[in-house]
C-alpha cells in the first residue's frame, strides 16, 4: 500500500489517496500526509493539498487532511482553522476524531491564540466541535506545562452544563484523567468549587470525574465530594455516585466498601449504597 500512496503523491494524484487508503488504518492515514509534507514545494501548497483532500467523498482522503493540520497551520492559521472547524463536524466518527486529535496538537503548539479560538468554539451549533474543545484540552494538558492548569480547566468549565451525548462523555475522562494527573491539586480545587453548583449536568460531570483510575489515586479526597453529591435527589444525580463509587470500589474496596457500608445505615444514602454494591 505505501508504495501506491508513495507513487501517487509524487504525480500530484491526491485525490486517488482516498480510493487507495479504503480500509487503511491509521500509520497509513500518517504516513500519506507525512509524504505529502515532504513533497510539497512549500507549506502554502501543501495547505491547498489539505483542503482539496477535505473536500474528497471519501473518509480516508479527509483523514488524511486532518493529519496534515497542524504541518499547514504556519502558512494560513485562519484557513487552517476554518478547515479544521469543517473536519471536526465531519460525518464520520474516525476523521471526527482525528480533527479533535489536531485541535489539541494545535492548542499546545499556539496556546494563546488556540486558547481563544477554542473558548469560542464551546458556543458551536455542532455537537462536534463542542466536543473537539473538550478533546484538545485533553490533549494540551501536559506535566510541563503548569501554567496550561487553570486556562484548560476555564475552558471546560464552560462546557460542564452541555447535555449533548458527545460532549457529556468525553468531560469525565478529560478532567478526571487528562487533568487531574497533571494538575491533581487545582484541578480537585474546581472539582470542589463545581461541586457546590446547582445544574445536574455539572453535578453529573463531578461525580463521574470522579470514577478515573487517576481519581482512584485520591480515594479519600474523592470521597468527601461523593458524599455531598449522594445527598442530592434527582436519580440523575445519586446514580452518577452510585457509578462512581463502584468503579472506585473495585479499585480501592478497603477504603470504598467501608464508607458504603455506613451508607447503608443512612436513609438518604441508601439507595445510592445498594446500586453501587450490586456492581462491587
Amino acid at each position: 500500500m505505501r508504495e501506491r500512496i508513495d507513487r501517487a503523491i509524487e504525480q500530484g494524484k491526491h485525490a486517488s489517496l482516498g480510493r487507495i487508503l479504503a480500509g487503511a488504518h491509521n500509520p497509513e492515514h500518517r504516513y500519506a500526509a507525512r509524504k505529502i509534507v515532504e513533497a510539497g514545494s512549500s507549506l502554502k501548497e501543501t495547505l491547498t493539498a489539505a483542503e482539496s483532500l477535505a473536500e474528497r467523498p471519501e473518509a480516508p482522503a479527509r483523514h488524511v487532511a486532518c493529519y496534515l493540520i497542524p504541518d499547514v497551520y504556519p502558512a494560513g492559521k485562519k484557513r487552517t482553522v476554518q478547515l479544521l472547524h469543517r473536519l471536526a463536524d465531519d460525518e464520520d466518527r474516525a476523521v471526527r476524531d482525528a480533527a479533535s486529535d489536531a485541535s489539541g496538537r494545535l492548542l499546545s503548539a499556539d496556546f494563546p491564540d488556540m486558547l481563544a479560538i477554542l473558548s469560542g468554539w464551546r458556543s458551536d451549533r455542532s455537537e462536534n466541535v463542542r466536543r473537539a474543545v473538550v478533546v484538545a484540552a485533553g490533549r494540551a494538558a501536559l506535566l510541563e506545562h503548569q501554567e496550561r492548569a487553570e486556562p484548560l480547566l476555564k475552558l471546560i468549565e464552560g462546557l460542564l452544563e452541555d447535555r449533548a451525548k458527545p460532549v457529556r462523555r468525553s468531560i469525565p475522562p478529560v478532567i478526571g484523567g487528562s487533568l487531574l494527573s497533571p494538575y491533581p491539586m487545582l484541578t480537585f480545587e474546581y472539582l470542589v468549587k463545581w461541586s457546590t453548583y446547582s445544574d445536574p449536568q455539572v453535578l453529573w460531570n463531578v461525580a463521574m470525574a470522579l470514577s478515573t483510575p487517576t481519581a482512584a489515586g485520591m480515594v479519600k479526597k474523592a470521597l468527601i465530594v461523593l458524599r455531598k453529591l449522594s445527598l442530592d435527589e434527582r436519580r440523575y444525580v445519586w446514580r452518577a455516585v452510585a457509578s462512581a463509587m463502584w468503579k472506585l470500589g473495585r479499585r480501592r474496596p478497603e477504603i470504598v466498601r467501608p464508607e458504603l457500608a455506613r451508607w447503608l445505615e443512612d436513609e438518604r444514602r441508601i439507595d445510592v449504597a445498594r446500586e453501587a454494591l450490586k456492581h462491587i
